[in-house]
């Protein structure tokens, strides 16, 4: 009888320290599906996304010969280029371009570009559909195709 109580007791206090750590609901059964929020901030900070457009190219540095000189701004988490009172979004090579969020620079086959700072975009005008990949709430209305890049 001593034994059935002892082991009666320790399902209760099983269940009750489950309920504890699960909200006071049962565990669910097999894999969860989606994001998993924690309010614990994890003390590993993720890299911040790359804030350029890209682009796939078939060929390194074929295209466009205009050269567009304009200083690079990072607005809203999208790198654009400013030159003459007009806003480009600058479209890199998703092969051979580089993000370094400390550093805000973009460097490209080698070459590199700093946030803030003038830099010449060697490509041409280009239509929004040959963007790859580009951050959301990118201004797609006026595209530049970088194809070099040069101080």
């Amino acid at each position: 009888m001593h034994a059935i109580r002892a082991a009666t007791g320790l399902v209760i206090l099983s269940l009750a320290i489950a309920a504890c750590t699960t909200g006071g609901q049962t565990p669910a059964e097999g894999p969860v599906e989606g994001p998993v929020e924690s309010s614990v901030e994890s003390p590993v900070e993720m890299p911040a996304a790359a804030p350029f457009a890209a682009y796939d190219r078939s060929e390194p540095g074929v295209g466009d010969a205009a050269l567009l000189t304009a200083i690079l701004v990072l607005d809203r988490g999208c790198l654009y280029a400013d030159s003459e009172g007009r806003r480009w979004l600058p479209v890199f090579p998703a092969a051979g371009t580089e993000w370094d969020a400390a550093a805000r620079t973009l460097t490209m086959d080698g070459r590199t570009a700093v946030v803030g700072k003038t830099v010449e975009l060697g490509g041409g005008t280009a239509r929004a559909d040959v963007i790859t990949s580009a951050p959301e709430g990118c201004d797609r209305s006026q595209v530049w195709l970088v194809v070099s890049v040069g101080s």
